[in-house]
């Protein structure tokens, strides 16, 4: 039970959790949620890394990060916004910082990524292109 309980903590876990079920997610958004996702991640981005900019500026830099950083903006997002996630058992893992460079630990996302296809039978991984939110 240790173990798994500081597995459970690790911030390279929860960020890793959240990407990846937010990576499941994004198929399956309308565009109306698309929206309201682009809106509330130019907030989330503006409050974590203190940008004053307008909200095309924010964008353009939210749309140069890395994907799994923008994940992980989307999943506060989502969290905040109440939106459901395509696994009912699942739920969105606490972090304070989307953009903290333990969430793109390897180790963790293929632990979770093995965890996800044991627990429901689905496999998810992190695409290589960022997201590009001017589409959205």
């Amino acid at each position: 039970m240790g173990i798994l309980s500081r597995l459970f903590n690790m911030p390279s876990f929860n960020g890793a959790t959240n990407a990846l079920l937010v990576e499941l997610a994004l198929p399956e958004l309308t565009e109306a949620q698309r929206s309201q996702l682009k809106g509330r991640a130019i907030d989330l981005f503006k409050a974590h890394r203190s940008s004053d900019g307008p909200p095309e500026a924010v964008l353009v830099e939210l749309n140069q990060m890395p994907r799994i950083f923008q994940l992980n903006v989307l999943a506060l997002a989502m969290k905040d916004l109440g939106h459901p996630l395509p696994l009912k058992k699942e739920k969105f893992q606490k972090i304070t910082d989307p953009f903290d460079p333990n969430h793109a630990d390897e180790y963790a996302l293929r632990a979770v990524a093995r965890r996800l296809k044991w627990h429901y039978g689905v496999e998810v991984w992190i695409a290589e292109e960022s997201i590009s939110f001017d589409s959205w």
